[in-house]
C-alpha cells in the first residue's frame, strides 16, 4: 500500500470494523442523575493485537429508547465530562472515546499498539501534516479508526435509537471522514474544522503562490483532507466556524461546505471574530440540528445566506438574499479590508442601505479608500431559532466608491458599542476548549464615571484592528486611552507581532489602585516588551492588541497621537 495514492473509497473500502467489541467497564458513576461509565472496548487489530479504546459514556438515568451522540474532541484532550454530562441532561446516551492515546499525567488514555505508536498524539510526529508512505500509515487513520468501532459500540447498545456525530477541531476532521465512510449515522456536525490542512499559509486569494505539489501532497489531499471526503458525506451536515481561525483559511471553509454531497440537507454558520471557538448562536443551532435529526424535532434548516459585492448608486455594497422559505429575524453583514490572512481580520459591522425585495437587502461596505480588497460575510437569524452565514466574498477595490472613507486616528469610541472587539482568553467558563456556552455576553458595555459606558469582558479584550491599513499608525505614534476600574487592578496589555512567519509578544503592565474617575494613559512601543526585555521597536507591526485583568476594568477612546 505505500506509495499509494488512495482515494477516501479504496483507503476504507476493505477497514475491518466488524470484530468483536469486548467491552470492559472501569468504573461507574451518578451524578446528577446521569450516569457516568468509563470503559474500554477493542478497536481495530494491528499484528494480532487489538487497540485498546478508553472512552466516557454518559447517559440519562431511566430512560428508554433515547438518542445517542458519538462525540469526537480536539487532538490535545480526552474525554470531556462536562461537555459529555450537558448532552446527557438535554436527553442523550453520549459517548466520547479517547483517540490522543498515551498522554503525561493521564489516568485513562487508548493504548495502541506498538507498530502504530504514531496514533498517540505526543508522538504523531510527521504522521499528522503529512502522508510520506500512504494516508492509511497517518495518525488519521488510527483516528478514524477508533472512532468506527466507538459507533460500532454505540450500534450495539440497546437503548440508543438514532446516532449523530459531533468533532470539535481535530474530532472534526475525523467526523468528516466516519460521515463519508460509515453506515448508520443520522447526522453529523463539525466545529471549527474547514479543511484544507494542507493548504495551512496558502491563502485563498493572495498572491500567485500555490502549494507546491508531490506525490506526498496528492497523498495527503486525496486521502486524509476533510474537502475530499465531502462529496461522499452520507448523512445530513451542520459545519460551524469561526472567521478567525488559526487552523484553516476561512476562506476556504465554504469550498468545503459546497463540495458535501448535494443530496444531503447541510447548512453553514460561521463565529465572526472568535478563534477556534463558537458561541451562543453556534451552539443554539447544534442544538437545533440534533433535535432535528435525532429527536424528529420539526426544526426549519435554512439555506446559507447568498452573499455578491457589487456598486449600487455609486456605493460599494454587499446584496444578501435569505432563503425564500424562511422568515428572517435579524441580519448582519461584516467586512474587513486587505488582510489576506484570515485569522487576522478585523470584522466590522456594516449599516444597512435599504430593503431590496422581500428576500432581500443591501448594505453599505465603507471600505477605506485606499483598500485594495474587501471581505465580507452576511449572518441571518430565522424566526425558528436557526442562524445561517454566507460564504466570505471578495472584491479587488480599483477605484474610490461614493461611501469610501479616509485614514483614522481613532481606533475605538464607545458610539462604536462592542464592534470590532472579540474576547482573549479562553481559559474560563468554555466547555470543551471550545463552547462558550454563557447567557452573559463576552463582550458587553458597562457603565463608568458620568454616566460614560465603556467596554469590558471577563476573558480580556482582543482587537485587530490596529493591523488595518486605515488605522496603523505613523512609526513613532503613541497608543492613548480611557480606563476605568473602581478597585485596584493590574492591566496586562499585549502586543502581537510576526516577522518572517515567526510570532512574537511585546507586553506592559499598568498597576490601577482604582478611582471613582476614568483615567487617561499613553503609551509608546518603548513600553512594551518581551519575554527577554527588548522593546517594540514600533506600534505599527502590531498584528493585534489585548487587555486583560483578573479584576473589572472598562476602556474607551482609544486613538493614536
Amino acid at each position: 500500500m505505500a506509495n499509494k495514492i488512495l482515494t477516501p473509497v479504496t483507503l476504507w473500502n476493505n477497514f475491518n470494523d466488524g470484530l468483536p467489541i469486548q467491552c470492559k467497564i472501569e468504573d461507574e458513576a451518578e451524578q446528577e442523575n446521569i450516569l457516568l461509565r468509563r470503559l474500554r472496548f477493542s478497536g481495530r487489530e494491528v499484528n494480532g493485537i487489538r487497540v485498546n479504546i478508553y472512552a466516557l459514556l454518559a447517559m440519562p438515568k431511566g430512560i428508554g429508547s433515547a438518542p445517542g451522540l458519538l462525540i469526537l474532541p480536539d487532538s490535545h484532550r480526552s474525554v470531556d465530562e462536562p461537555l459529555a454530562k450537558r448532552f446527557a441532561k438535554k436527553g442523550y446516551i453520549v459517548l466520547m472515546p479517547d483517540y490522543r492515546g498515551a498522554w503525561e499525567g493521564s489516568e485513562g488514555y487508548t493504548v495502541y499498539p506498538e507498530a502504530i505508536g504514531y496514533a498517540n498524539f505526543r508522538d504523531a510526529g510527521r504522521h499528522i501534516d503529512y502522508a510520506d508512505e500512504s494516508a492509511a500509515e497517518t495518525s488519521w487513520y488510527e483516528w478514524v479508526g477508533v472512532a468506527r468501532y466507538a459507533l460500532r459500540y454505540m450500534q450495539s447498545i440497546a437503548e440508543i435509537a438514532k446516532i449523530g456525530v459531533i468533532g470539535l477541531k481535530t474530532g472534526g476532521d475525523i467526523a468528516w471522514q466516519l460521515a463519508a465512510t460509515a453506515e448508520g449515522l443520522a447526522c453529523a456536525i463539525t466545529v471549527c474544522s474547514g479543511g484544507w490542512r494542507a493548504y495551512r499559509g496558502v491563502y485563498k486569494f493572495g498572491d500567485a503562490t500555490e502549494l507546491k505539489m508531490n506525490d506526498e501532497r496528492y497523498r495527503f489531499l486525496a486521502g486524509v483532507d476533510a474537502q475530499a471526503y465531502a462529496q461522499y458525506v452520507k448523512c445530513p451536515m451542520l459545519m460551524l466556524c469561526s472567521t478567525n481561525d488559526e487552523r484553516f483559511d476561512a476562506d476556504r471553509a465554504f469550498d468545503t461546505y459546497a463540495r458535501i454531497n448535494p443530496t444531503m440537507e447541510k447548512t453553514f454558520n460561521f463565529s465572526a471574530r472568535y478563534n477556534g471557538h463558537i458561541g451562543n448562536t453556534g451552539l443554539n443551532d447544534l442544538d437545533l440540528f440534533i433535535d432535528k435529526y435525532l429527536k424528529g424535532r420539526e426544526v426549519f434548516v435554512p439555506a446559507p445566506v447568498d452573499i455578491s459585492i457589487e456598486e449600487d448608486e455609486g456605493e460599494l455594497v454587499a446584496r444578501i438574499r435569505f432563503d425564500p422559505n424562511g422568515e428572517v429575524k435579524y441580519c448582519e453583514v461584516f467586512m474587513a479590508e486587505d488582510n489576506l490572512d484570515s485569522s487576522l481580520r478585523d470584522w466590522t459591522r456594516c449599516s444597512l442601505k435599504r430593503e431590496a425585495g422581500e428576500d432581500e437587502q443591501i448594505f453599505r461596505l465603507n471600505a477605506y479608500r485606499k483598500a485594495s480588497r474587501v471581505f465580507a460575510f452576511a449572518k441571518a437569524k430565522y424566526s425558528c431559532g436557526f442562524a445561517v452565514s454566507s460564504k466570505i466574498a471578495t472584491k479587488k477595490i480599483d477605484k474610490e466608491y461614493a461611501n469610501s472613507t479616509e485614514k483614522s486616528r481613532i481606533l475605538y469610541s464607545s458610539v462604536n458599542g462592542t464592534d470590532s472587539f472579540t474576547i482573549d482568553r479562553f481559559d474560563s467558563k468554555v466547555l470543551a476548549d471550545c463552547f462558550l456556552d454563557n447567557s452573559v455576553p463576552p463582550v458587553r458595555m458597562i457603565e463608568g464615571p458620568c454616566g460614560i459606558k465603556g467596554l469590558y469582558s471577563a476573558y480580556g479584550l482582543k482587537l485587530f484592528r490596529i493591523n488595518d491599513n486605515k488605522y496603523r499608525p505613523e512609526e513613532n505614534a503613541i497608543l492613548k486611552f480611557d480606563i476605568y476600574a473602581s478597585g485596584p487592578c493590574t492591566l496586562q496589555i499585549c502586543i502581537a507581532t510576526a516577522k518572517v512567519g515567526v510570532s512574537e509578544k511585546y507586553s506592559c503592565s499598568l498597576f490601577l489602585s482604582g478611582s471613582k474617575n476614568w483615567k487617561d494613559h499613553m503609551l509608546s512601543a518603548k513600553d512594551f516588551k518581551n519575554d527577554v526585555s527588548k522593546p517594540l521597536a514600533r506600534l505599527s507591526e502590531a498584528q493585534y492588541i489585548t487587555f486583560y485583568s483578573d479584576s473589572e476594568f472598562c476602556i474607551n477612546n482609544l486613538l493614536w497621537l
